[in-house]
């Protein structure tokens, strides 16, 4: 049973445990009160009025439940729906662009407008990863090979302004869709908020069954004090910062996947930004 399903089904298990214990208290009142004689006939109006009460409130409960339940259900479901469709838009949009460039990339300015729209493209794409992951927290993630190298290299295209070397090489078990939004999270960190114009990807084996993965640009890191709270839900340390998700959703993906993911600097207390992350290395 998954986490989501457990949790979607603890409030009716709270509901029906509560109407249990508070009907059978009632009961052992009503048969207690019962046995008064002098009072039998108030007891019995009484008891059976409160077991009404208890038991109306308790089915009301859970027939409130039940609806948020689907109202929950129903929204996850158009949640889905709809970034399918709009990655589909989006994926049609970034290839027609790619054609545009290859076709018309001869002139500078046409060049560097469709670079624009390119990189708007991957940016909405991200945040629509980004948004599934956080509106399923428990969705379900595989536990396949995957070459990170060849993980790092698919990300080439989507940052042709970004240089991007590869240091290593290692197969980790992890999702891989999972994973290619941890990078293209990372990259794009790097990206708009170090302002970074390459990001260094070294891969190493540890010897005790994780690989380990840095990825270290040659950007302005976030300032000391905004470096422990990095991979919170909602952080936004500059202006220049985005929903504040892209590397909250990081940590948790990598965390679900059985690694781990710290944050440094090149510098100790100034820099660039330095992430480390830990995976299970694959058979």
């Amino acid at each position: 049973m998954s986490a989501s399903t457990r949790r979607r089904r603890a409030p009716y298990i709270a509901a029906v445990a509560w109407l249990v214990f508070t009907v059978s208290l009632a009961s052992w009142w009503l048969a207690v009160g019962l046995t008064l004689t002098n009072r039998h006939r108030m007891f019995l109006w009484e008891g059976t009025s409160f077991i009404v009460v208890l038991v109306c409130g308790g089915v009301a409960i859970l027939v409130a439940l039940r609806r948020e339940d689907r109202r929950q259900q129903a929204l996850e479901m158009f949640f889905m729906s709809f970034t399918h469709d709009l990655k589909t838009s989006l994926a049609s949009v970034q290839l027609q662009a790619e054609g545009l460039r290859e076709d018309h990339g001869g002139d500078e300015e046409t060049r560097q407008s469709i670079d624009r729209l390119l990189e708007d493209v991957v940016r909405l794409q991200i945040q629509l990863e980004n948004s599934l992951f956080v509106a399923q927290p428990d969705g379900r993630l595989l536990a396949e090979r995957v070459d990170v190298r060849t993980a790092v290299e698919r990300q080439r295209d989507d940052w042709p302004g970004l240089a991007i070397v590869i240091e290593g090489d290692a197969a980790v078990r992890a999702d891989a869709r999972a994973f290619d939004t941890v990078l293209r999270n990372l990259l794009q960190n790097a990206v708009l908020h170090g302002r970074a114009s390459q990001v260094t990807v070294s891969i190493a084996r540890t010897g005790d069954g994780t690989v380990r993965i840095v990825v270290a640009d040659n950007g302005q890191g976030p300032a000391v004090t905004d470096l422990k709270r990095l991979g919170e839900a909602f952080l936004r340390p500059g202006p220049t910062s985005g929903t504040g998700v892209g590397l909250h959703v990081s940590r948790r993906l990598i965390a679900r996947m059985g690694g781990t993911m710290d944050f440094a600097l090149t510098g100790g207390t100034s820099g660039a930004l330095e992430v480390t992350m830990t995976l299970p290395e694959a058979a």
